[in-house]
């Protein structure tokens, strides 16, 4: 089990796809801790945006329980069958908890210069307005609730990955991630 932590923009999407690649004779399953909330907006018709989101995890938080993503996730990933899953988008104290529960587990934290991320962010813009997003605007996001924790987590993670030069150079450190795991 590995749980990835970063703030957006960070590396966390091309870690898990290029650890799928250097492990393909490995079964390996992905799952973002956003898949529940994107199922949540696709079926009631919500543009799934960044803030949209970001609005509807303090939701589930506010008005179920704190833990209520990451318990969902937690039952979606002790389901597969698996020789690694990647649990893509820590953000919770719940997140690491969830993560912590399964054998052979490693939480890494992703990161990068903040306008390094803002940059990649607008070049994939994967999420319904990220393209055309203001620098002023990915700021005031870094700073929405479900955002805040994400430095601390990473403070207490296994592996620290900085993700500020080339994608050669990220894929190298990933390489190295992958020949420490027991799998």
């Amino acid at each position: 089990m590995i749980g990835l932590v970063g703030e957006k923009g960070s590396g966390k999407e091309t870690f898990g796809n290029f650890l799928m690649e250097i492990a393909k004779d490995e079964m390996i399953v992905r799952i973002h801790f956003s898949d529940i909330l994107k199922e949540t907006l696709e079926l009631w018709n919500i543009p799934q945006t960044r803030k949209n989101l970001q609005d509807l995890a303090v939701l589930f938080v506010k008005f179920f329980n704190k833990d209520a993503l990451s318990y969902a996730t937690f039952e979606r990933a002790k389901k597969l069958n698996a020789d690694l899953v990647i649990l893509d988008g820590v953000r919770w104290k719940s997140d690491v908890t969830l993560v912590r529960q399964f054998p052979n587990n490693l939480l890494i934290y992703i990161t990068a210069d903040v306008k390094k991320r803002f940059d990649r962010l607008k070049k994939r813009n994967s999420k319904v307005g990220e393209g055309s997003m203001s620098f002023k605007q990915f700021l005031k996001e870094e700073k929405a609730k479900n955002e805040l924790l994400i430095p601390k987590i990473g403070a207490r993670a296994d592996i620290k990955l900085e993700n500020n030069g080339s994608l050669d150079k990220f894929k190298k450190k990933i390489k190295e991630v992958y020949s420490t795991l027991q799998l």
